[in-house]
């Protein structure tokens, strides 16, 4: 109880620098969210504090591929801008950099170990949850249906704008297309087209069939079956034009 009632952010992050400092480095706390070691980010977190439970998870980067990390981190902010809250980029580094002894296996001990020091417990052994004994309990599979849900999973999304541009040269270059999407709760909320394309049914009809739907794969798919079935634009019936479609589609769901 007296986790929940005192709980803070700090609180909550205290053991992961206690756990740090087993291996010898001096973390401290950045902002709401991170964690550094010598002025790089080595950890960020997310909390949310629900009497009577207090609620924390978040990473800890032992040795992550930065040249991965670096094309994940860095978006075009062009293109994408969202009304949400931002993350301040950070410089990052792995803490096998910092001290080889540090392993998934022993940070993992360490963090164990501090969390229940800190909280006045004698050490316990973390139970590990797989999905048959999810369906065996009723009140976590109640749980885990809900956060496997759509609905909860981007229902929560905030409001943002995305651009997105190509030009496409298959089977023959056709044209460029200009997208602006305006996205709330995992809805496309508003769509403008604009292209060079010599098929104006065809851009019309594209902002048309994706305003309303999702803005997930299946979302963009469902677009596109509509943009096939969409009657009275003569082009839209050309030989070539449901392959054109398909290529818009599947550009749109790699840029998602």
């Amino acid at each position: 109880r007296r986790l929940v009632r005192e709980s803070s952010e700090t609180d909550l992050t205290r053991p992961s620098l206690q756990a740090l400092a087993q291996f010898g480095l001096k973390a401290e706390t950045s902002g709401r969210n991170d964690i550094v070691v010598e002025g790089a980010k080595i950890s960020g977190a997310a909390y949310k504090m629900a009497p009577p439970r207090a609620l924390h998870h978040g990473t800890l980067l032992i040795n992550v591929d930065m040249s991965a990390l670096g094309t994940l981190l860095n978006p075009n902010k062009l293109k994408l801008k969202s009304k949400g809250i931002s993350s301040v980029a950070s410089r990052v580094v792995n803490l096998q950099k910092l001290n080889k002894e540090i392993t998934h296996d022993s940070l993992s001990k360490a963090v164990i170990e501090a969390f229940c020091a800190h909280h006045g417990s004698a050490v316990v052994e973390p139970e590990l949850l797989d999905p048959t004994q999810l369906n065996q309990i009723e009140s976590l599979k109640k749980v885990y249906d809900e956060l496997r849900d759509d609905a909860w999973r981007f229902g929560e999304t905030p409001e943002f704008s995305h651009h997105l541009e190509q030009r496409f040269e298959s089977p023959q270059p056709w044209g460029t297309i200009d997208v602006h999407i305006d996205s709330k709760k995992g809805q496309i909320l508003d769509v403008k087209v604009f292209s060079d394309a010599l098929y104006p049914d065809l851009i019309d009809s594209l902002a048309e069939a994706l305003t309303g739907v999702k803005y997930d794969s299946a979302g963009i798919d469902r677009a596109m079956s509509i943009l096939k079935g969409m009657p009275g634009a003569v082009e839209l019936k050309m030989p070539d034009m449901d392959m054109y479609i398909d290529t818009i589609g599947n550009w749109l769901k790699e840029s998602l």
